[in-house]
């Protein structure tokens, strides 16, 4: 069973791209591994690997009283932006965002809670014009087994 990082990532990106307007080829995506095209913007991208994730070990975890981990996941959902306008497109595209993040803060059970920690719309510093890109960055929290990290633990 892949890591449940990876389940809660796929979960998340699922969720994203039922949004109608984040729907179509590439939209939405886990990590990229190209630039988006133009046509293709706005986009979505679901990664955790910018901030990491940390955890604490936890007895007792397992349903036979193994050891296991508290997580915490820093998940990021990148906004690709088209608009010149980037503040209220950004916040346009919010307002489709967090109200399907926040629609199951367990994730269908993956986890025990997701809460938004903080958004950002990226501006270069020298110029203060906006660089067509933001974020809205989650801290999830979630339980696995030390042995099976794919397994969600109690």
């Amino acid at each position: 069973m892949p890591h449940l990082r990876t389940q809660i990532a796929a979960n998340r990106v699922a969720a994203l791209a039922a949004i109608p307007e984040f729907s179509g080829a590439g939209k939405v995506a886990r990590g990229r591994a190209s630039s988006i095209p133009q046509e293709t913007l706005p986009a979505l991208t679901v990664t955790w690997g910018e901030a990491g994730e940390s955890s604490d070990r936890r007895a007792f975890a397992g349903a036979t009283g193994e050891d296991g981990y508290d997580r915490r996941l820093s998940l990021s959902v990148l906004v690709h932006l088209r608009d010149e306008d980037a503040e209220d497109e950004f916040d346009r595209i919010c307002e489709l965002v967090e109200p399907v993040m926040e629609a199951d803060v367990t994730l269908g059970g993956l986890a025990v809670e997701l809460m938004l920690q903080s958004t950002r719309l990226y501006i270069d510093p020298r110029t203060g014009l906006p660089l067509g890109a933001g974020s809205l960055n989650y801290q999830i929290f979630y339980k696995t087994l030390a042995t099976d990290p794919g397994m969600p633990a109690i």
